[in-house]
């Protein structure tokens, strides 16, 4: 559990201080897209996750119960093993991974500035929404761009 803890950790960091240091980059631009990188990341959750069912078995080999994302006390639950924990840390950091690749892309397709997008990637990495929220509000309010909504959805 702890190598599978280091990998879910260590993987995302190079990509996360290119987007931050070296966003002009060609290994930058093509890392923020890689399926690979992505992919590996969403394989840590699911082998994660995995890992929590197999270890959240009993002594006797019983299964548990389905897990409970109903109710605050079942989520309680769910996360309160290490092997819980370790399937929720590999969902955020896939997920916070994929939301500052995002950021990073549209940072660089409305040129913002460093003082933007530092903040908004290194946030988005430590507190994920928080992150996205900063570059959010600077997209809307501060952007030289018209943010344009597409009219599908």
């Amino acid at each position: 559990m702890a190598k599978l803890f280091q990998f879910v950790n260590l993987l995302p960091m190079p990509v996360w201080l290119a987007m931050m240091f070296a966003p002009r980059a060609q290994v930058t631009q093509k890392a923020s897209r890689s399926s690979i990188v992505f992919g590996l990341m969403a394989l840590g959750y699911v082998l994660s996750l995995l890992l929590s069912v197999v270890m959240g078995r009993g002594k006797a080999g019983r299964a548990i119960s389905p897990a409970d994302f109903t109710s605050l006390d079942g989520i309680r639950k769910g996360l309160g093993t290490p092997e819980g924990a370790l399937a929720a840390w590999s969902h955020m950091l896939a997920l916070d991974l994929f939301a500052g690749a995002w950021i990073y892309r549209e940072s660089m397709r409305l040129d913002a500035p460093g003082w933007v997008r530092v903040p908004s990637l290194f946030f988005t990495l430590m507190t994920g929404p928080f992150g996205l929220l900063m570059f959010l509000v600077w997209r809307v309010l501060g952007a030289r761009q018209p943010v344009s909504i597409p009219s599908e959805v």
